[in-house]
């Protein structure tokens, strides 16, 4: 219970005269109208910036008045600590959409860049394989940070410690058309590869499938004609992107940037 309530109601029943517990029932209503302040309950701590960085909205007690009349530093909080931490966070990520706003504007899959809060936001338009594998090699995404969508397919990555996510509009279309094409076609991590040609990696060895599969059933590669055997899954994941050898590899213009 408000604990201003016994008091609010004292005082309106001095004020007011009537039939029955008129000030009871009016002191009710205002407390479930949360019009009256209970000063044992707590809403939590609300922050507001200042010239000097955030600092809290109720007025600070005297002691911290104290502290500052002498000139003595005042440690922040773990809230505000966390609110300066998240205002750096989202500056990092303001410089580092402009910076990859001036180096792939230029490219013709770029739509757009721009910062979401601490996280940057890339969305490419893509219509050959061989660019979107040259993105995922530019910005360092790996098959399995991949999520497909009927209508886009989002790749999500760290740039320095920003938080990026790319996200390629028609990739699936491109990837359907792939399939169709293809004559031996296995689907990992929302991508097609065909099975019956060679990939070569970023290294520029090629990896051929004979007919062997794992015990969990994903395909077995081997470069050369080697007797080594190393799984679709992980040839991508280290030495991926991979491209069909009948598609040449173009990697985004931009090279390596981050």
């Amino acid at each position: 219970m408000n604990k201003n309530l016994p008091q609010a109601i004292a005082m309106v029943r001095e004020l007011l005269a009537g039939d029955g517990d008129v000030a009871s029932t009016i002191g009710h209503a205002l407390d479930g109208a949360g019009l009256l302040v209970d000063p044992e309950r707590t809403f939590g701590t609300v922050l507001r910036r200042t010239p000097q960085g955030w600092a809290p909205v109720a007025p600070v007690t005297q002691h911290v008045e104290a502290e500052a009349a002498e000139g003595e530093l005042i440690e922040p909080t773990e809230l505000e600590q966390q609110a300066t931490d998240w205002d750096a966070a989202c500056e990092r990520a303001r410089q580092l959409a402009d910076s990859a706003r001036t180096t792939y504007r230029s490219e013709p899959d770029f739509v757009r860049v721009r910062a979401d809060g601490d996280t940057v936001v890339i969305t490419l338009q893509i219509t050959e394989l061989s660019r979107w594998a040259g993105w995922m090699a530019t910005l360092g995404i790996i098959e399995h940070q991949l999520t497909g969508l009927d209508y886009v397919v989002c790749g999500r990555t760290t740039i320095g410690d920003v938080p990026v996510t790319v996200l390629a509009y028609d990739l699936p279309e491109v990837q359907l058309a792939a399939q169709a094409k293809a004559r031996r076609p296995y689907r990992h991590a929302g991508l097609i590869y065909d099975l019956a040609v060679g990939h070569k990696d970023i290294t520029g060895d090629t990896w051929f499938f004979h007919g062997d599969y794992s015990t969990e059933g994903m395909p077995l590669l081997s470069t050369d004609g080697r007797p080594e055997r190393c799984t679709l899954a992980a040839v991508v994941d280290l030495l991926g992107p991979i491209l069909p050898v009948r598609e040449p590899v173009a990697a985004a213009q931009g090279g390596e940037h981050g």
